[in-house]
């Protein structure tokens, strides 16, 4: 423990073997879906007419934010997402892994299902080297084809 406490910004004894890697798809199961929230947030922001800047000033640190819209949001609405610190395409076989984990419990995950498609997506519209904030192109992208 004090080794790791040199780096890490937190550590635990987790039990047995392989409880590091479940606890890490339980993290990365909501990052999923806080990151694609995040996004629709963003996108339904622009089109209420809102300033991006304020909107990630008002909502990150109140009861609506989370660490993935602190983030991500910044990147959503400056529309750069490099340096990705997590590739779309790496994201896209991470999240293969925690729905084989899933299903292996046989636990329904309805909202980390839903943002499957809008990863896949973005790897379609060539966004895969890019962080997986730019799943705020996708949502975008879709939100105009219904508009237009």
């Amino acid at each position: 423990m004090p080794l790791f406490s040199d780096f890490a910004k937190q550590s635990a004894d987790l039990g047995v073997y392989g409880n590091g890697s479940r606890m890490k798809f339980i993290a990365n199961h909501l990052v999923a879906i806080h990151n694609v929230a995040s996004a629709e947030a963003m996108v339904l922001a622009e089109r209420a007419g809102l300033d991006l800047n304020q909107v990630i000033e008002m909502v990150g640190p109140g009861a609506g934010g989370s660490r993935m819209f602190q983030m991500r949001a910044p990147m959503m609405a400056a529309r750069s997402y490099q340096p990705a610190t997590m590739r779309v395409s790496t994201w896209k076989k991470d999240m293969a892994i925690i729905a084989e984990f899933a299903d292996g419990l046989g636990c329904d995950t309805p909202m980390f299902t839903l943002t499957q498609p809008v990863y896949t997506q973005a790897m379609a519209m060539g966004l895969g080297d890019d962080d997986t904030a730019a799943v705020f192109e996708v949502l975008k992208e879709n939100s105009g084809a219904k508009n237009g």
